[in-house]
């Protein structure tokens, strides 16, 4: 018996019933508007991420920096022996609060996952914060994520 309903259709209803707080990382890395710019870097690079959402002291989202925004910021050396290099002093020039994309778009927990893919695709995000209504980071959605529930619904 053939559904009356087209594979989209299934598709869209999914991506409707998921929430966000379903497949935010609920364990992420974050950075302090008042912390040196050189963390940036430092946090970047020990975690493997590319997107920080930055907080106030009461947890509050204030910003997003990016490994993009590092780039344009001051781009790393390349050594002699094939690793990069940046200046942490010349990084600690930079103030993050006045380089960070402040009060970026964000996400609710109990949000749809079509509204963040939609949003993401739309806007070209790479993440999108995840706050509560008073705006208390409390995860993050990146494209990986997005891309993970997508493979989870196509095998199954």
């Amino acid at each position: 018996m053939e559904s009356k309903y087209s594979e989209s259709f299934y598709i869209k209803n999914l991506f409707n019933k998921i929430k966000v707080d379903e497949i935010m990382m609920k364990k992420f890395i974050f950075i302090h508007e008042d912390d040196r710019f050189s963390l940036v870097e430092e946090k970047l690079r020990e975690f493997n991420i590319r997107h920080l959402p930055v907080i106030d002291d009461n947890n509050k989202l204030v910003g997003i920096i990016t490994q993009r925004d590092l780039y344009r910021i001051q781009s790393p050396r390349h050594l002699e022996d094939d690793t990069w290099y940046y200046d942490q002093k010349s990084l600690d020039s930079h103030i993050l609060k006045y380089v960070m994309t402040k009060d970026p778009c964000a996400i609710n927990p109990q949000d749809p996952a079509a509204k963040a893919v939609l949003l993401m695709a739309e806007r070209k995000y790479g993440c999108l914060p995840v706050v509560k209504k008073d705006r208390t980071l409390c995860g993050i959605v990146t494209r990986h994520d997005i891309l993970k529930i997508a493979a989870q619904i196509l095998r199954e």
